[in-house]
């Protein structure tokens, strides 16, 4: 990783003056306001002033409650604007005045950082295609947001600070989790998503059980991971208080977790769930790997048994595996009347099949990035009217929209991910506590690329502002050691 460092020139001298000034003139408006406005509306903004004041001294603040709050704050919009947006931005003003606190302002680059900057002038230059050039240009932000991030928050962490945006990170999968567990056992949601006659699929905040269960199956295996380690550091260097504490938040965390992702009945994030943790097992020993590998055959085994034998598992299990032979092109599903059973895979692969046509129609730069349903009604199969915002797959979703430009430079972003993070995770000192928690996110981080690549195979997990949340993860794994 190399970090750029501008330099801004020096001067001293009416600054301890400034901060006189500007000290009293804040009190001054303070005790102002406290007199003239109400007695809540004087508590709102003496807790505003509060935040601020702590994110103006700590700025790395301002990243935890976007850690913890990214879907609730994703769908809280004003104007174009989401506040996950605002929050951002507010960071990226924080990093700048920090700088100018210090003289000096600094960005972390990296091989993510650099395949992400490539990734977005690529959707930049599929813009010129586009039928509707503000849905792209909302896309190209959307990706503009992880670069930005990748550059800017590492350099206001430090590795204890990242502890703290790592643990933030969990906990809002855990609200989510938690929500969703309420709505399952509740029935807090439309009639459609009841399951067993006496269950609702668990939907969070997404309103959708698929990127729900999508967004958990991402921190799992994060969770896991930090827990293996909590453990581990319990029980092999001497048991100390503060590990325990670790250990049992991030243990009750990965249950919760793992919990919310059943309780979505989401197959796709069922099978990217196990892949994530399969790979966090497999990666962290051998004996383990020996262990997961057996363990995956058998998890293989049952679903392909549950798939074409439904009464070899139980009944409401073998309902969610039975249409996964038509998933891998076992069954020509397009061809069967379609059915209440049929319904979402037939939808699906009707969605991919426009996707494809879209490519046909562009194969270097595509449609432009975000125009999958804008051009959805000029490629449609009969009967399927709703382009449902994306192909349900991301791999077809960025060939129909990016062409092979950008579904290589997608490949190539994701590819220096997993090389980058396989470099952190095996290339730390493990004499050393701090290098082997990085260790350790290091590995979860693998689990959550892995369950990201199986899930988006039926799926478009970069919505709600997941892509804001994954790049928080990898600013945990680049902060400064």
């Amino acid at each position: 990783m190399q970090t750029a460092y501008f330099e801004i020139a020096p001067s001293q001298r009416t600054e301890a003056a400034r901060r006189g000034a500007v000290a009293w003139l804040a009190l001054l408006l303070l005790a102002i306001l406290l007199a003239w406005l109400p007695l809540h509306l004087a508590a709102g903004f003496v807790a505003a002033a509060t935040v601020g004041v702590l994110t103006l001294r700590w700025p790395w603040l301002i990243w935890l409650p976007l850690a913890a709050l990214t879907p609730v704050a994703s769908g809280l919009r004003f104007g174009p604007a989401s506040a996950t947006d605002l929050l951002l931005a507010v960071g990226v003003g924080l990093w700048l005045l920090d700088g100018a606190r210090q003289r000096t302002l600094s960005l972390r680059w990296s091989p993510v950082s650099a395949a992400a900057t490539v990734y977005v002038a690529v959707l930049f230059a599929s813009l010129f295609f586009a039928a509707d050039l503000g849905k792209g240009v909302r896309e190209v932000i959307k990706w503009l947001e992880l670069a930005v991030l990748l550059l800017v928050a590492p350099a206001l962490l430090t590795m204890q600070r990242a502890r703290w945006l790592a643990a933030a990170l969990v906990f809002g999968a855990c609200i989510q989790a938690a929500l969703g567990l309420y709505q399952f056992i509740f029935r807090i949601g439309p009639e459609h998503f009841v399951i067993m006659g006496r269950f609702m699929r668990a939907s969070g905040v997404f309103d959708q059980p698929n990127p729900f269960g999508g967004f958990l199956g991402l921190a799992l295996p994060v969770a896991l991971s930090l827990a293996l380690w909590a453990w581990g550091e319990f029980v092999q260097r001497g048991g100390r208080w503060i590990n325990s504490l670790w250990a049992l938040y991030y243990t009750v965390a990965t249950a919760l977790i793992g919990l919310g992702v059943l309780a979505s009945w989401s197959r796709g994030a069922w099978l990217g769930a196990v892949v994530g943790v399969l790979v966090v097992l497999v990666v962290r020993s051998r004996r383990a790997a020996i262990l997961s590998a057996i363990g995956a055959l058998a998890v293989a085994g049952m679903t392909l048994l549950g798939a074409f034998s439904p009464t070899a598992i139980p009944q409401p299990i073998s309902e969610r595996l039975a249409d996964l032979p038509a998933y891998f092109g076992w069954t020509d599903v397009l061809s069967q009347p379609v059915t209440d059973e049929n319904f979402s895979v037939v939808e699906r692969i009707a969605h991919w099949t426009a996707a494809q046509r879209m490519w046909e129609r562009s194969p270097w730069f595509g449609v432009g990035a975000g125009n999958y349903a804008a051009v959805y009604p000029e490629v449609r199969l009969p009967r399927w009217e709703d382009p449902l915002g994306h192909a349900h797959n991301i791999y077809l979703n960025v060939l129909g929209e990016t062409g092979i430009v950008g579904l290589a430079s997608f490949i190539v972003l994701w590819g220096a991910v997993v090389v980058w993070t396989w470099q952190r995770a095996r290339n730390s000192d493990q004499s050393n506590l701090d290098q082997r928690w990085l260790a350790a996110v290091a590995v979860g981080v693998l689990g959550l690329v892995a369950h990201l690549s199986v899930h988006n195979l039926v799926d478009n997990l970069f919505v709600r502002g997941i892509v804001v949340y994954i790049g928080l993860w990898f600013v945990v794994i680049h902060s400064k050691s």
